[in-house]
């Protein structure tokens, strides 16, 4: 299987990134690039990050996102409404645990087991800030049990 970041924003302003395998730091690289520029939109939204087949980062990449994080919390305080976590590796919860530990997330985020249990969460934030349309969509889109 091949090494692949993948963002779907068809439901915007709901977010869905999909990592598989095992990504280079030029990958990554291109991943806190291409997560600035959906903050730069300037709309609320939610993001939905579906790490369930991805390897551990490397120290390089859990680095870099640290500093990522701490470059742009001002803008992610502003922009996002909250991040769900789909993490089933107990070795990546370990690796997110020691990012958040040194750099927590400005927003609220939650760590779910499945894509359906996340795009749940991610409704439930949308509504919560006032944007019920949007989260019907993606209620409608994805059905009473999403995933």
């Amino acid at each position: 299987m091949g090494a692949s970041i993948t963002f779907d924003d068809s439901l915007w302003p709901l977010l869905i990134s999909r990592f598989q395998g095992v990504v280079s730091d030029t990958q990554y690289e291109e991943y806190l690039s291409r997560g600035l520029a959906y903050l730069r939109r300037g709309d609320l939204y939610v993001s939905v990050l579906d790490m369930g087949v991805l390897v551990v980062p490397t120290v390089v990449q859990r680095q870099r996102q640290a500093e990522w994080l701490l470059e742009h919390e001002a803008l992610m305080r502003e922009q996002l409404l909250g991040c769900a976590l789909v993490i089933t590796s107990p070795f990546l919860r370990l690796a997110l645990s020691a990012i958040l530990h040194f750099r927590p997330l400005p927003n609220p985020y939650v760590v779910v087991q499945d894509v359906a249990e996340g795009l749940r969460w991610a409704a439930t934030r949308l509504e919560e800030a006032g944007l019920s349309d949007a989260a019907g969509r993606i209620r409608l889109h994805f059905g009473p049990h999403p995933g």
